[in-house]
């Protein structure tokens, strides 16, 4: 099941401070959303319906629990999220074992349409119905009845997922899961906010007995705690009647007890004092630098003073965050990534913040670094310009909002609402936000932001804490006195006001003259046109508003790793940079930051293994900017010395941090096995990165968009007219493009002898996790009809292997096959199921994997487990077919991949043409003993493992680093 964090990094808070604004009606209350229909049950529940067509004849539900591992008991620390699990265990309408493959058999997949989730403060349960039928809805309510109101509890299911349990805690082990449970019980010392972190104790999730569940049960899943949120093709009144009928017989099973706190009291405890941590861990790479302040809580955001002091406090959170992003842009930052926020625990407190992260070497570096920014916007303010940049991308933003919600997803909108209710606050719909903000900023001065950050982070009263790889050698961690002092420094060090950024220009000192279309066909059936411009790019277009306000637009241009050598692996991931950080000879990164500040586009890219992609996505009155700047990076591509330096850097540690996890050791064995050992699919190593060169990753970049063939995809709510026309303004105006799309296939071969193809490893951690992956070579991509029935094997298996591997053995936490069809390099497609496991049962899990595998090819699916699949398969399609990223994914590299649109004619019917005996055949071609992979990974010893208690690391006695 999903799992929120402890404390929401959010920036939602609520009411002013003691700073001088200007007086508003602080009475004043928040609207609510008008399109939705609210109510509540004579018991108590209360429900928000709304009626939403996207996907149409669809319908998403959730109940929300106002529970979570606050109210849980001392001896119930992991109950709240354990008996989520047990929900899907057994109850009254649905006996152990019954209720998923119930649920598949309509259509829907476990984890994507059937799921859960539990933090601190709720329990949110979700189900995506296949249809809106009333028995299918009358079916959802049942079965949140049964959550609230008839749960089995069997001992012996509680038994058996108790193992499920644990795994999901070893999955989620890692160096920064077992610093951020240090740092939290040091923030928060006794505390119940740190002690009860929704996974729990392992030691109690072991013991609990039935009567703890009972207990949390009946206490806390009573009808006043529950929210019913209807979104979909429906009507409210049907929703109401029904909700009624199945939730209203609800009633409490046991006395109320009062809510549980976290425990902090702000001033008290935690003391309101400075302090430091240092905190270390063998697996950790990077060093963190934070530093939190504990102010006094917020009631929830009902009001619009509430409201306008939030936005007032984000303005200020956003132009500092931009501050520092500008200096590391620059290459005066000595951190890899910085910001600032202001969190709320839980209405409990509030938590003005700063983090860092970069080399452990720089850590004071660091500190001194952020410190000196947030003390300048405390002594100095904003500047007129700064203020004007954050109005401009709040409104831009809000402005789409209006636009967008129109169609957005049910899930997107029932996310949302789940989120007002945990919180406590009224859901506006996008135009009463829009309204509210404009309100706000016809009068907010760079005056008034100022005094609330400075209202916020004036205190010297911080709380540092330090996060550092454990120490080597004679090496020594710096210690709390050090950190402490480093801080004093940077908080007595003068600042200067902030300079005034120099006027931008625009992207472009001059339009090009474009182009022409040279041939244009249009596929009435399909509704999509190709063209061919005048340099030989092709573009195809389906105009689609399922979606309003957006566009998405690909190019892609044949390139990539697969053309690198031992000399020169890593030259693509150094041109990505380009597309990740544009820059050109007349405008710098944050030139370019700013100018598109405001408009509703992104453009992002990078350099694959055989493509080189270049995305544009946003409002269509803002496309043409994006054009414009992706013919700029095109056109005149600069790389920045400090966005190589930064690579450079953050490349290198994550190359050191794979060497301490299995998957990175396991993407260096499915190097070795399945593509031979050859070298451009092999890990970058920390002497090929040290061998680039900015130069060498901008000749590479030019070298394949000077006149590489170009592919562009453009679908959404633009006319072919409109994007033929800005595609033949900007992209017709670059060279004349080769037409050869094949210009690789001379490289898509490896050397690779036969399997099968095994290996295993055995590598230094501390951290008790394997990982084992079994499966075979599976088919290539322009083998459409085996690339098809793949699909369905895939997810027969995914569903046995749901039920045995987890249900029945829990080896694992969660668990899939996917069937992986080659496209780059044929013949290295592959239907696998990969998971992490206990490293005594990393064998066992291998083994397992490919005996089930075995089996299907032996023996093939029953009747049933090929109707479930599918059905699951259309469910899947008929939704995912109506969005325009659908679409956009067919459509970008389709010349390039050789693949045809009548492809996409028999969709998603096809899949009712192939029978059992398809599917077992096809398996059987696939899974033979030479194909077979089986790669396992294991933690060599555990004798050092940190606990999860451990205290800090203990150090040495050092001077103050840096």
């Amino acid at each position: 099941m999903e799992r929120t964090l402890l404390i929401r990094r959010c920036f939602v808070v609520f009411l002013a401070m003691g700073c001088r604004l200007p007086v508003v009606a602080s009475a004043e209350p928040l609207p609510r959303d008008p399109n939705n229909t609210y109510g509540q049950l004579d018991n108590g529940v209360r429900y928000i319906v709304r009626r939403n067509q996207n996907p149409p004849g669809r319908v998403t539900l959730y109940l929300h629990v106002r529970t979570g591992a606050l109210n849980e008991r001392d001896q119930q620390n992991g109950l709240a999220h354990f008996l989520e699990h047990m929900a899907f265990n057994g109850s009254k309408h649905y006996p152990p074992g019954t209720l998923v493959p119930h649920l598949n058999k309509l259509g829907m997949q476990f984890g994507a349409d059937t799921n859960a989730h539990t933090n601190q403060h709720e329990t949110v349960y979700k189900l995506n119905m296949p249809d809106n039928k009333p028995e299918t809805i009358a079916d959802a309510l049942t079965i949140f009845a049964d959550y609230a109101g008839g749960l089995l509890l069997n001992a012996e299911e509680i038994e058996k997922e108790r193992k499920v349990i644990l795994e999901e805690s070893r999955a989620r082990k890692s160096a920064q899961e077992r610093l951020q449970k240090q740092w939290r019980r040091l923030m928060f010392p006794d505390m119940k906010v740190s002690r009860h972190d929704v996974i729990g104790d392992e030691a109690q999730i072991a013991a609990f007995p039935k009567a703890e569940f009972e207990d949390y049960w009946n206490t806390w899943y009573r009808p006043e705690n529950l929210t019913l949120i209807v979104v979909g093709d429906i009507e409210p009144a049907d929703i109401e009647k029904a909700a009624k009928k199945h939730l209203g017989e609800l009633a409490p099973r046991g006395p109320a007890r009062k809510p549980g706190t976290t425990g902090i009291e702000p001033g008290k405890n935690p003391p309101d004092k400075p302090r430091a941590f240092v905190l270390s861990d063998p697996e950790q790479v990077m060093a963190q630098v934070q530093l939190v302040c504990v102010l006094p809580g917020r009631k929830p955001m009902t009001t619009f003073a509430d409201y306008r002091f939030n936005e007032i406090e984000n303005m200020g959170t956003w132009i500092v965050s931009r501050r520092l992003r500008e200096m590391i842009n620059a290459g005066t930052a000595k951190f890899r990534g910085a910001g600032v926020s202001v969190g709320s625990v839980l209405h409990e407190a509030i938590t003005p913040r700063a983090l860092a992260m970069g080399e452990p070497a720089d850590w004071n570096a660091m500190l001194d670094q952020v410190i000196v920014e947030i003390n300048r916007a405390c002594e100095h303010g904003f500047t007129k310009g700064e203020l004007e940049l954050a109005q401009k991308e709040l409104l831009a933003n809000a402005r789409r909002a209006v636009q967008t919600e129109k169609t957005l997803s049910a899930s997107a909108l029932v996310n949302r609402f789940s989120s007002a209710v945990g919180m406590d606050e009224p859901i506006l719909s996008a135009a009463q936000n829009l309204e509210l903000l404009e309100r706000i900023l016809k009068d907010v001065s760079a005056d008034e932001v100022h005094a609330v950050f400075s209202e916020n982070y004036k205190t010297k009263n911080y709380t540092y804490s330090l996060m550092m790889p454990e120490p080597k050698g004679g090496e020594a961690l710096p210690s709390e006195k050090d950190v402490l002092a480093a801080a004093a420094a940077a908080w007595s060090r003068k600042v200067e006001p902030p300079t005034k950024s120099a006027d931008n220009e625009q992207l472009l000192a001059k339009l090009p003259a474009g182009g022409d279309v040279a041939e244009k066909r249009v596929d009435a059936e399909l509704e999509i046109t190709t063209a061919t411009l005048s340099n030989g790019v092709i573009v195809h277009h389906r105009f689609m508003d399922y979606k309003k306000d957006s566009v998405l637009v690909s190019l892609t241009m044949p390139g990539g790793s697969i053309e690198e050598t031992d000399e020169n692996r890593g030259a693509s991931e150094v041109a990505s940079i380009i597309l990740n950080r544009p820059a050109t000879s007349r405008l710098s990164s944050t030139q370019i930051i700013d100018l598109l500040t405001g408009k509703n586009v992104s453009v992002r890219g990078g350099v694959g293994s055989d493509t080189l992609t270049i995305s544009i996505t946003g409002s269509p009155a803002d496309l043409e900017t994006g054009f414009q700047l992706a013919y700029a990076i095109l056109t005149d591509a600069k790389l920045e010395q400090a966005a190589y330096d930064n690579w450079y850097m953050s490349r290198l540690r994550q190359i050191e941090q794979m060497e301490k996890t299995p998957q990175g050791h396991m993407m260096k064995l499915m190097a070795r096995t399945v593509y031979g050992g050859d070298v451009r699919f092999t890990p970058l190593t920390a002497e090929q990165v040290e061998r680039m060169k900015p130069e060498t990753g901008l000749k590479w970049f030019q070298r394949i968009v000077a006149t590489r063939p170009m592919e562009v995809a453009v679908v959404g709510e633009i006319q072919a007219d409109a994007a033929l026309a800005l595609c033949a303004k900007y992209l017709g105006a670059l060279p004349q493009r080769s037409a050869g799309f094949d210009c690789l296939d001379k490289l898509r071969k490896i050397e690779r002898g036969s399997g099968p193809y095994k290996a295993d490893a055995v590598f230094e951690s501390v951290t008790p996790k394997a990982t084992a992956l079994g499966g075979f070579l599976g088919c290539d991509d322009a083998n459409v009809a085996d690339r098809r029935k793949l699909q369905l094997v895939s997810r027969i298996l995914s569903d046995r292997m749901v039920k045995r591997i987890r249900e029945e053995e829990q080896l694992v936490y969660s668990i899939g096959c996917s069937s992986q069809a080659a496209q780059v390099i044929p013949g290295t497609g592959m239907i696998i199921a990969m998971a992490p496991t206990d490293p005594q049962n990393g064998a066992k899990l291998a083994d397992t994997i490919i005996e089930m595998m075995r089996a299907f090819a032996k023996d093939g699916p029953t009747a049933e487990e090929l109707a479930t699949a599918k059905k699951q398969t259309a469910t899947r399609l008929e939704t995912t077919m109506k969005e325009p990223s659908w679409w956009h994914q067919q459509l970008g590299e389709m010349v390039y991949r050789k693949h045809a649109l009548d492809e996409l004619r028999d969709l998603p019917r096809v899949f009712e043409t192939f029978t059992a005996k398809d599917l077992q055949a096809t398996a059987a071609k696939y899974m033979t003993d030479e194909r077979m992979i089986r790669i396992v990974v294991t933690p060599e010893s555990l004798k050092d493992a940190p606990a999860d208690n451990a205290a800090p690391a203990k150090k040495k006695p050092a001077a103050t680093a840096g």
